[in-house]
């Protein structure tokens, strides 16, 4: 299956992620999965103040009731602490952050050391 994210800021991408995992048992889980990838992603590149949608309302409702479901318990806990990874079957991942943050004006992949 194929999950992804956008990141926006004033309707500009600042950052784009795809990747293909395992197929899961229905569309929930994949959600599930999808918004905890986008979250550590995100939280690992240093944007802490991000606010996250989705199209999927009984994830939504799942996170916000603190509802216990066994079958989404890592993805859920994953969610709700903003991090740790998974490691699932995991056969290719892209993540483009589209700013450049904290590099030099003047640094050239060319320049020697």
């Amino acid at each position: 299956m194929g999950i992804g994210f956008i990141l926006f800021s004033n309707e500009e991408v600042i950052m784009e992620g795809q990747r293909c995992c395992a197929r899961t048992q229905s569309p929930l889980p994949a959600e599930a999965e999808s918004l905890s990838w986008a979250l550590k992603e995100v939280s690992d590149r240093g944007f802490h103040r991000v606010r996250f949608e989705s199209d999927s309302q009984q994830l939504v409702t799942i996170i916000q009731k603190d509802d216990k479901w066994s079958s989404l318990a890592q993805e859920l806990e994953e969610i709700k602490a903003t991090g740790g990874g998974r490691s699932g079957a995991l056969s290719f991942a892209n993540v483009n952050l589209m700013v450049q943050q904290g590099l030099a004006h003047g640094a050239g992949l060319n320049e020697p050391v």
